[in-house]
Protein backbone atom coordinates (compact mmCIF):
# COMPACT_ATOMS: atom_id res chain seq x y z
CA UNK A 1 0.00 0.00 0.00
CA UNK A 2 2.89 2.34 0.73
CA UNK A 3 4.18 2.00 -2.84
CA UNK A 4 0.70 2.67 -4.20
CA UNK A 5 0.44 5.92 -2.23
CA UNK A 6 3.94 6.99 -3.24
CA UNK A 7 3.16 6.35 -6.88
CA UNK A 8 -0.10 8.31 -6.63
CA UNK A 9 1.66 11.22 -4.92
CA UNK A 10 4.33 11.32 -7.61
CA UNK A 11 1.68 11.63 -10.31
CA UNK A 12 -0.10 14.32 -8.33
CA UNK A 13 3.07 16.38 -8.01
CA UNK A 14 3.78 15.97 -11.70
CA UNK A 15 0.29 17.17 -12.61
CA UNK A 16 0.48 20.17 -10.27
CA UNK A 17 3.44 21.46 -12.29
CA UNK A 18 1.34 21.47 -15.48
CA UNK A 19 -1.44 24.08 -15.21
CA UNK A 20 -2.03 23.63 -18.95
CA UNK A 21 -3.54 20.27 -17.97
CA UNK A 22 -5.40 20.86 -14.72
CA UNK A 23 -6.80 24.34 -15.42
CA UNK A 24 -8.86 23.18 -18.44
CA UNK A 25 -9.92 20.10 -16.45
CA UNK A 26 -11.46 22.42 -13.85
CA UNK A 27 -12.97 24.94 -16.28
CA UNK A 28 -14.33 22.61 -18.96
CA UNK A 29 -17.18 21.20 -16.83
CA UNK A 30 -18.23 24.74 -15.88
CA UNK A 31 -18.40 25.90 -19.49
CA UNK A 32 -20.17 22.75 -20.63
CA UNK A 33 -22.72 22.99 -17.81
CA UNK A 34 -23.30 26.68 -18.47
CA UNK A 35 -24.00 26.01 -22.15
CA UNK A 36 -26.17 22.91 -21.86
CA UNK A 37 -26.94 21.95 -18.29
CA UNK A 38 -28.22 25.11 -16.66
CA UNK A 39 -31.25 25.42 -18.96
CA UNK A 40 -32.23 21.81 -18.35
CA UNK A 41 -31.84 22.24 -14.59
CA UNK A 42 -34.13 25.28 -14.69
CA UNK A 43 -36.72 23.32 -16.66
CA UNK A 44 -36.66 20.48 -14.15
CA UNK A 45 -37.13 22.91 -11.26
CA UNK A 46 -40.38 24.12 -12.86
CA UNK A 47 -41.84 20.62 -12.67
CA UNK A 48 -40.59 19.99 -9.14
CA UNK A 49 -37.43 18.00 -9.84
CA UNK A 50 -33.97 18.77 -8.46
CA UNK A 51 -30.95 19.57 -10.61
CA UNK A 52 -29.19 16.38 -9.49
CA UNK A 53 -30.90 14.71 -12.46
CA UNK A 54 -28.88 17.00 -14.76
CA UNK A 55 -25.70 17.32 -12.70
CA UNK A 56 -25.14 13.56 -12.44
CA UNK A 57 -24.56 13.05 -16.21
CA UNK A 58 -22.18 16.03 -16.17
CA UNK A 59 -20.24 14.51 -13.28
CA UNK A 60 -20.05 11.22 -15.17
CA UNK A 61 -19.04 12.99 -18.38
CA UNK A 62 -16.24 14.85 -16.59
CA UNK A 63 -15.10 11.66 -14.87
CA UNK A 64 -15.03 9.68 -18.11
CA UNK A 65 -13.00 12.41 -19.78
CA UNK A 66 -10.34 12.18 -17.08
CA UNK A 67 -10.32 8.41 -16.66
CA UNK A 68 -10.36 7.47 -20.34
CA UNK A 69 -8.89 10.30 -22.40
CA UNK A 70 -6.49 11.98 -19.98
CA UNK A 71 -5.31 8.75 -18.39
CA UNK A 72 -4.65 6.99 -21.69
CA UNK A 73 -2.73 10.01 -23.00
CA UNK A 74 -0.72 10.22 -19.78
CA UNK A 75 0.21 6.53 -19.82
CA UNK A 76 1.18 6.65 -23.50
CA UNK A 77 3.32 9.77 -22.93
CA UNK A 78 5.03 8.20 -19.90
CA UNK A 79 6.06 5.21 -22.01
CA UNK A 80 8.10 7.58 -24.20
CA UNK A 81 9.82 9.05 -21.15
CA UNK A 82 13.31 7.64 -20.35
CA UNK A 83 12.33 7.62 -16.67
CA UNK A 84 9.84 4.87 -17.46
CA UNK A 85 12.71 2.52 -18.26
CA UNK A 86 14.13 3.03 -14.78
CA UNK A 87 10.77 2.37 -13.15
CA UNK A 88 10.40 -0.89 -15.06
CA UNK A 89 13.60 -2.34 -13.59
CA UNK A 90 12.62 -1.58 -10.00
CA UNK A 91 11.40 -4.56 -7.91
CA UNK A 92 7.88 -3.15 -7.85
CA UNK A 93 4.81 -5.19 -8.88
CA UNK A 94 2.90 -3.90 -11.89
CA UNK A 95 -0.25 -4.00 -9.76
CA UNK A 96 1.19 -1.35 -7.43
CA UNK A 97 1.80 0.97 -10.36
CA UNK A 98 -1.69 0.33 -11.75
CA UNK A 99 -3.29 0.97 -8.37
CA UNK A 100 -1.20 4.08 -7.73
CA UNK A 101 -2.10 5.64 -11.05
CA UNK A 102 -5.76 4.74 -10.61
CA UNK A 103 -5.80 6.22 -7.10
CA UNK A 104 -4.29 9.44 -8.43
CA UNK A 105 -6.92 9.67 -11.18
CA UNK A 106 -9.78 9.12 -8.75
CA UNK A 107 -8.39 11.82 -6.47
CA UNK A 108 -8.03 14.21 -9.39
CA UNK A 109 -11.66 13.54 -10.31
CA UNK A 110 -12.75 14.64 -6.84
CA UNK A 111 -10.93 17.95 -7.27
CA UNK A 112 -12.30 18.48 -10.78
CA UNK A 113 -15.89 18.22 -9.49
CA UNK A 114 -15.56 21.07 -6.97
CA UNK A 115 -16.16 24.04 -9.34
CA UNK A 116 -19.10 22.29 -10.99
CA UNK A 117 -20.74 21.39 -7.69
CA UNK A 118 -20.27 24.90 -6.30
CA UNK A 119 -21.87 26.38 -9.42
CA UNK A 120 -24.76 23.93 -9.15
CA UNK A 121 -25.37 24.70 -5.47
CA UNK A 122 -25.53 28.46 -5.98
CA UNK A 123 -27.34 28.64 -9.34
CA UNK A 124 -29.70 25.63 -9.49
CA UNK A 125 -32.31 23.92 -7.36
CA UNK A 126 -30.28 21.00 -6.05
CA UNK A 127 -32.68 18.98 -3.90
CA UNK A 128 -30.46 16.11 -2.85
CA UNK A 129 -30.24 16.01 0.98
CA UNK A 130 -26.74 16.74 2.37
CA UNK A 131 -26.50 13.33 4.02
CA UNK A 132 -26.78 11.69 0.59
CA UNK A 133 -23.92 13.63 -0.97
CA UNK A 134 -21.18 11.20 0.19
CA UNK A 135 -23.18 8.29 -1.24
CA UNK A 136 -23.80 10.17 -4.50
CA UNK A 137 -20.20 11.22 -5.10
CA UNK A 138 -18.84 7.94 -3.76
CA UNK A 139 -20.90 6.02 -6.33
CA UNK A 140 -19.58 8.25 -9.12
CA UNK A 141 -16.04 7.69 -7.91
CA UNK A 142 -16.24 3.92 -7.52
CA UNK A 143 -18.05 3.56 -10.83
CA UNK A 144 -15.11 5.24 -12.57
CA UNK A 145 -12.72 2.36 -11.79
CA UNK A 146 -13.48 0.23 -14.87
CA UNK A 147 -13.05 3.25 -17.15
CA UNK A 148 -9.69 4.00 -15.54
CA UNK A 149 -8.61 0.46 -16.43
CA UNK A 150 -9.79 1.07 -20.00
CA UNK A 151 -7.71 4.24 -20.15
CA UNK A 152 -4.62 2.34 -19.01
CA UNK A 153 -5.26 -0.40 -21.56
CA UNK A 154 -5.36 2.16 -24.36
CA UNK A 155 -2.29 4.01 -23.07
CA UNK A 156 -0.15 0.87 -22.88
CA UNK A 157 -1.33 -0.41 -26.26
CA UNK A 158 -0.98 2.67 -28.50
CA UNK A 159 1.57 5.47 -29.01
CA UNK A 160 0.63 8.93 -27.67
CA UNK A 161 -1.11 10.24 -30.79
CA UNK A 162 -2.91 6.98 -31.46
CA UNK A 163 -3.93 6.64 -27.81
CA UNK A 164 -5.52 10.10 -27.82
CA UNK A 165 -7.48 9.33 -30.99
CA UNK A 166 -8.72 5.92 -29.85
CA UNK A 167 -9.59 7.22 -26.37
CA UNK A 168 -11.59 10.16 -27.72
CA UNK A 169 -13.56 7.95 -30.09
CA UNK A 170 -14.41 5.42 -27.38
CA UNK A 171 -15.16 8.19 -24.87
CA UNK A 172 -17.62 9.95 -27.18
CA UNK A 173 -19.30 6.70 -28.25
CA UNK A 174 -19.70 5.44 -24.70
CA UNK A 175 -20.96 8.81 -23.47
CA UNK A 176 -23.47 9.23 -26.31
CA UNK A 177 -24.78 5.66 -26.38
CA UNK A 178 -24.85 5.52 -22.58
CA UNK A 179 -27.35 8.38 -22.41
CA UNK A 180 -25.09 11.11 -21.04
CA UNK A 181 -25.84 13.51 -23.92
CA UNK A 182 -29.44 12.66 -24.73
CA UNK A 183 -31.98 10.44 -22.93
CA UNK A 184 -31.82 6.82 -24.03
CA UNK A 185 -35.49 6.91 -25.08
CA UNK A 186 -34.56 9.43 -27.79
CA UNK A 187 -32.06 7.05 -29.38
CA UNK A 188 -33.03 4.80 -32.32
CA UNK A 189 -34.89 1.64 -31.31
CA UNK A 190 -32.09 -0.64 -32.50
CA UNK A 191 -29.63 1.13 -30.20
CA UNK A 192 -31.98 1.17 -27.22
CA UNK A 193 -31.97 -2.64 -27.23
CA UNK A 194 -28.23 -2.82 -26.56
CA UNK A 195 -27.53 0.20 -24.35
CA UNK A 196 -28.40 -1.75 -21.20
CA UNK A 197 -25.25 -3.78 -21.81
CA UNK A 198 -23.00 -0.71 -22.01
CA UNK A 199 -20.95 0.27 -18.95
CA UNK A 200 -21.80 3.98 -19.23
CA UNK A 201 -25.55 3.34 -19.23
CA UNK A 202 -25.37 1.11 -16.16
CA UNK A 203 -22.88 3.49 -14.53
CA UNK A 204 -25.40 6.33 -14.71
CA UNK A 205 -28.26 4.09 -13.65
CA UNK A 206 -26.30 2.83 -10.64
CA UNK A 207 -25.55 6.35 -9.41
CA UNK A 208 -29.14 7.56 -9.89
CA UNK A 209 -30.56 4.42 -8.28
CA UNK A 210 -28.41 4.80 -5.19
CA UNK A 211 -29.79 8.27 -4.54
CA UNK A 212 -33.35 7.29 -5.49
CA UNK A 213 -33.44 9.24 -8.76
CA UNK A 214 -33.58 6.43 -11.35
CA UNK A 215 -36.38 6.54 -13.92
CA UNK A 216 -36.57 2.77 -14.21
CA UNK A 217 -36.35 0.10 -11.56
CA UNK A 218 -34.01 -2.75 -12.40
CA UNK A 219 -32.56 -5.49 -10.29
CA UNK A 220 -29.38 -4.17 -8.62
CA UNK A 221 -27.69 -7.47 -9.42
CA UNK A 222 -28.04 -6.75 -13.14
CA UNK A 223 -26.40 -3.32 -12.98
CA UNK A 224 -23.62 -4.46 -10.66
CA UNK A 225 -23.10 -7.61 -12.72
CA UNK A 226 -22.71 -5.66 -15.97
CA UNK A 227 -20.24 -3.22 -14.40
CA UNK A 228 -18.29 -6.08 -12.79
CA UNK A 229 -18.04 -7.88 -16.13
CA UNK A 230 -16.74 -4.75 -17.88
CA UNK A 231 -14.30 -4.17 -15.02
CA UNK A 232 -12.84 -7.66 -15.43
CA UNK A 233 -12.61 -7.21 -19.19
CA UNK A 234 -10.87 -3.82 -18.97
CA UNK A 235 -8.52 -5.12 -16.27
CA UNK A 236 -7.57 -8.04 -18.50
CA UNK A 237 -7.01 -5.70 -21.48
CA UNK A 238 -4.86 -3.39 -19.36
CA UNK A 239 -2.77 -6.30 -18.09
CA UNK A 240 -2.30 -7.73 -21.59
CA UNK A 241 -1.36 -4.32 -23.00
CA UNK A 242 1.16 -3.79 -20.19
CA UNK A 243 2.74 -7.20 -20.73
CA UNK A 244 2.87 -6.67 -24.50
CA UNK A 245 4.56 -3.30 -24.06
CA UNK A 246 7.01 -4.83 -21.62
CA UNK A 247 7.82 -7.63 -24.03
CA UNK A 248 8.31 -5.27 -26.99
CA UNK A 249 10.55 -2.86 -25.09
CA UNK A 250 12.50 -5.19 -22.85
CA UNK A 251 12.17 -8.60 -24.47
Amino acid sequence: MRHVLLHARAHLRDTSRMPVYWVPALLFPLVFFGLFGYTNATSLAKIGLGSEYVITPFLLFTTLNVTIVSLSAGVAADRENPWEQRLRVLPLPALSRFAGRLLYVLGFNLVSWIPLLLLAVFTTDLRLPPEQWPIWLGAVLLGAIPFGLLGMAIGYRFPPQGAMTVANILFMLLAFLGGLFVPVKQLPAAIRDVVVFLPTHEYQHLVLSIIGRADRIAAPTWTIGVLAAWTLLFAWLARMAFRRDEGVRYG
